[in-house]
């Protein structure tokens, strides 16, 4: 109180117009009523620092690591034919013998100059010897010399809480969260931790939970639930 008193006198002395010494003290007078009272305001600590992230550190995963060269099984090694699949024969001796061929409802092929032979649940390489065998004793070739290749596999299947249920076309080292994409996407619904898998070739007709990270084989059936809350 004893500063207004003063500035008021001061100001008083100055004789300016009438008009600005009121606009001046009142100025005055708010600067030092501002000065007198808190804001209210609480200071915040600062916060703690935080570690930075490196991006040279590997992402999460939540399911086995990627290994192409072990676990996809597009190709040769493991994979084993089924209908919908599609070979091609190359017999390097005589190139009528070679042609493409689709594996039918059967399980068989209609192989030139042998006729209809069973491949499925047989590997690539147990194709290309059982077809040497038979050219072999067939007498067709004395030494045959052949290659087998899987040109394109069978599809796999979403079903449940996607946007479009189905058979879609299998891509190399497929994984589950890449064919629910392929799907269209989850729905609000779906349920992300209770996803199955029927594999093609199980001996069993039970599922196994799967992670988003799973991969997918040709023929797998993939089950998307729905949430319950």
């Amino acid at each position: 109180m004893q500063n207004r008193n003063s500035l008021w006198t001061f100001l008083s002395g100055l004789r300016p117009t009438k008009t600005v010494a009121m606009g001046l003290a009142a100025a005055a007078l708010f600067t030092i009523a501002a000065c007198e009272r808190t804001t209210g305001v609480t200071q915040l600590p600062m916060p703690p620092d935080r570690d930075v992230v490196s991006f040279n550190a590997p992402a999460p995963t939540n399911g086995p690591p990627f290994q192409p060269n072990a676990d996809c099984k597009l190709g040769r090694g493991d994979y084993r034919l089924g209908p919908g699949d599609k070979i091609r024969v190359v017999v390097l001796q005589d190139t009528e013998f070679s042609g493409d061929y689709e594996v039918n409802a059967t399980g068989a092929i209609s192989a030139r100059m042998i006729g209809p032979v069973q491949v499925a649940g047989m590997t690539l390489n147990e194709v290309e010897e059982m077809l040497r065998e038979k050219y072999r004793s067939g007498g067709y070739l004395v030494s045959p010399r052949l290659s087998v290749e899987l040109v394109t596999t069978r599809p796999f299947f979403i079903i449940g809480e996607v946007q479009r249920s189905g058979a879609f076309a299998y891509v190399n080292c497929l994984r589950v969260i890449q064919a629910v994409a392929i799907a269209g996407g989850f729905t609000r619904r779906a349920s992300k931790s209770h996803i199955t898998i029927k594999r093609y070739y199980s001996k069993s007709a039970e599922e196994e939970y799967v992670t988003e990270d799973t991969l997918v084989e040709p023929g797998d059936l993939i089950r998307i639930p729905e949430r319950y809350f």
